[in-house]
């Protein structure tokens, strides 16, 4: 069974938020846009230590649009569905007879709310299981299936990568003979990992050997890496991220070209990973839910693919927050949901219900994602066609005064990926758009694209077409002949078109160099000379990123 939607409404950064959640689920957002809350209502809800938790005032959300109310109700709603039909059958499920909900194709759900109302300066809180259509099911035994639920799919939190080590916690084990044994391995793999920091010359293959099997045996007792069924055979083809004999991914650690530096990094994280669990010992049922939080404090993006590449490997379900734009290229773009905080709640956008072709998430990939990764983070893509107008457009906007890195804008030259794949992952991850085209004939097949999916979106909102064939001419007719006169080596007095001006710049001088001197002939004295044209453009993706149109 895995955790298939999440509802928080009136929770702590929260309004409302629904989210759709797969076996890996990376998030990314600006700050103060409820990450931290969601995952520590996810938290609350699949407390490791399965204990009931008591809201507090301070946890009900404060809306500040309408003046600082404070909400008097809260709500957490938790929608899990069967892995494989049949799965409900098993043991460990069966206390939830009562409360599952059967869809069309036969396949069983779960639905789990948390309720908490504030009335009389007194907070109550009611925990029930649902059906399909949000109605209580009547059920004597809600609490102690609530607390079930926690010990099944408990939450682990890895609230920050970045530390290696962490303080020990007390175990509230059955066996003192077996909790002292563990301590003794957790103490041993703690210091091999502290001398590997500071003094990885001194670090043996056979202590090397002997910490990797001590972090086994932990791993073996806190966190079943073999799927939570009595077949040895076990199908796991309905698992999209899992092979069918899938390795263990502690074997990485045992690889041959595997440094110590990134066995340092491996096993520190899985070292936070189990003391991430709190001072309870997890089930043999259990199969936690892993949250990782923006893992790439301090590590090296070369050693940040290795460990998300371990991680990755890892068979249950995980939800990873980061601000990496090396990260997010080496997780699925269907993976991704992108949250934006408005003043009714906060949405969230992804690739999921968006279908790219073959090519078209190859052109993504490789011109976006690869090149410009941090696009997924932007506010606004401006898309230009050309490398020029990826210059002017930044070195202009630093001369009217705007920052567009700071502001969320990102220039995307589009001629290569293709303009579609474009528009439709911005449409998906909430990102606004605006697009300058040539006037040239294909700058005009691209305007006539723009417009056929402009939908109920003004024109002027989502595209500039130039005056002129392109960017060069335009500045050519608008105060920058002098520049392109003097490029072209041709005096004021020749009488040449601008054509035959612009062609011969172009000849004597590549491109970018072309593009650099109108930057620095504007910078020079000629600011006020930028068109009002591009002046405009810029105002434009400027009020957008600032949410103003």
């Amino acid at each position: 069974m895995h955790l298939k939607r999440i509802e928080v409404s009136g929770f702590r950064g929260i309004k409302r938020l629904s989210l759709t959640l797969n076996e890996l689920t990376v998030l990314v957002g600006e700050n103060a846009w409820g990450k931290s809350s969601l995952l520590d209502a996810l938290s609350i809800a699949l407390s490791p230590d399965a204990q009931l938790y008591n809201f507090k005032f301070s946890d009900f959300h404060v809306d500040y649009a309408t003046g600082h109310t404070k909400m008097t109700q809260l709500q957490i709603v938790l929608h899990w569905v069967e892995d494989y039909p049949g799965e409900y059958q098993l043991r460990k499920y069966r206390g939830f007879s009562p409360v599952w909900i059967t869809d069309a194709e036969d396949r069983r759900h779960l639905y789990y709310q948390i309720n908490s109302v504030v009335k009389d300066d007194k907070i109550t809180t009611y925990r029930d299981f649902l059906n399909d259509k949000g109605e209580l099911i009547p059920c004597d035994e809600t609490e102690k299936l609530a607390r079930h639920l926690m010990v099944l799919h408990p939450v682990v939190r890895i609230r920050d990568a970045r530390r290696l080590r962490s303080e020990a916690h007390k175990e509230n084990g059955q066996n003192g003979k077996e909790r002292d044994e563990r301590a003794r391995i957790q103490r041993r793999l703690d210091n091999t990992c502290e001398r590997l920091m500071t003094r990885p010359g001194h670090v043996s293959s056979g202590e090397l050997k002997s910490s990797i099997k001590a972090l086994r045996s932990l791993m073996d007792h806190y966190f079943a890496f073999t799927p939570h069924s009595r077949e040895a055979k076990f199908d796991r083809s309905h698992f999209p991220d899992r092979a069918q004999y899938m390795t263990n991914p502690l074997d990485q650690l045992t690889q041959p070209q595997m440094t110590k530096q990134g066995r340092l990094i491996l096993m520190g994280l899985l070292n936070a990973f189990i003391r991430a669990r709190g001072p309870v010992e997890l089930k043999r049922i259990s199969r936690p839910l892993m949250i990782l939080e923006d893992p790439e404090g301090r590590l090296h993006p070369t050693l940040l693919h290795q460990a998300w590449t371990f991680m990755a490997s890892m068979p249950m379900q995980k939800i990873l927050t980061t601000n990496s734009a090396d990260l997010t290229t080496a997780v699925p773009l269907r993976s991704i949901r992108k949250l934006i905080r408005q003043p009714d709640r906060t949405y969230v956008y992804s690739m999921e219900q968006t279908r790219l072709s073959r090519d078209e998430e190859r052109r993504v990939t490789f011109h976006v994602r690869l090149h410009r990764p941090s696009a997924l983070f932007a506010r606004v893509w401006l898309l230009v066609e050309g490398e020029t107008e990826v210059w002017l457009f930044n070195e202009f906007a630093r001369m009217s005064g705007y920052n567009l890195a700071a502001e969320g804008v990102q220039i995307i030259e589009f001629a290569q990926s293709g303009l579609k794949p474009l528009i439709k992952v911005a449409r998906s991850l909430g990102i606004e758009w605006h697009l300058v085209a040539d006037g040239d004939l294909a700058g005009k097949k691209y305007a006539e694209t723009v417009r056929n999916l402009l939908g109920t979106d003004a024109e002027r909102h989502r595209l500039t077409v130039l005056p002129n064939r392109d960017i060069e001419h335009f500045l050519f007719h608008n105060g920058y002949e002098p520049l392109f006169r003097r490029l072209a080596n041709m005096p004021d007095n020749n009488p040449a078109s601008p054509k035959k001006i612009i062609m011969r710049a172009l000849k004597r001088h590549a491109k970018p160099d072309v593009a650099l001197a109108m930057v620095e002939y504007t910078s020079e004295d000629h600011i006020d000379d930028i068109p009002l044209l591009l002046r405009w453009i810029l105002k434009r993706v400027v009020a957008m990123s600032r949410g103003m149109v």
